[in-house]
């Protein structure tokens, strides 16, 4: 009789350990299968900004600009960013260096086939210089529109890191991006 009593508690329990390797196994291909969110932060847009354009460039062969300290904003209701940067201007037309602050916007794209949040559609806002006259200023402004969203449409502002495209075993694909007051969440759904 002992001998039956420890067969059935075996079965049981053999029952239990079946039944809950089966609901893991179930919950485990349930979260397998959810999609995943990624949030991106201003700070790490302007991390990339302040890295992407460290180095100095030529506006019109006759400026060298330096920007940096980027400071960056989201307009969830338009799905723009926008961005002051420190600036600064050399020239050989210059006694001194000029400083001042260049404020851009610009919609943020998603681009599949890199895996990047990319600037789209960039807009130089604004471009003051610190002490320059109003004239001064207007004709600086002119020049930074008419060339500063050209120079900066498809600048990479954020990569999906591979980590980010696989989790748990599960292989991950972006499906879509949405831009927030906070910054960018960008939603990947398991491959299939």
């Amino acid at each position: 009789m002992n001998r039956i009593s420890v067969k059935k508690i075996l079965i049981v329990l053999f029952a239990f350990l079946l039944a809950g390797s089966a609901a893991l196994f179930v919950t485990g291909c349930a979260t397998m299968g959810e999609e995943r969110t990624v949030n991106v932060t201003g700070d790490q847009i302007a991390k990339k900004l302040n890295e992407k354009l460290a180095l100095p460039f030529s506006l019109l062969k006759v400026f060298d600009v330096n920007l940096s300290n980027s400071l960056v904003t989201f307009d969830k209701t338009t799905g723009r960013m926008t961005t002051t940067m420190d600036t600064t201007l050399n020239s050989q037309l210059l006694d001194k260096s000029l400083a001042g602050k260049l404020g851009i916007s610009g919609k943020l794209r998603f681009d599949a086939a890199t895996s990047t949040v990319v600037l789209d559609d960039p807009k130089v806002e604004n471009f003051n210089i610190a002490g320059a006259d109003g004239k001064y200023n207007n004709l600086l402004n002119a020049m930074a529109k008419a060339v500063g969203g050209e120079m900066l449409n498809g600048l990479t502002l954020y990569t999906v890191k591979p980590e980010e495209l696989k989790f748990g075993g599960t292989q991950y694909q972006p499906k879509n991006m949405i831009v927030t007051d906070n910054g960018l969440q960008l939603t990947f759904s398991p491959q299939r």
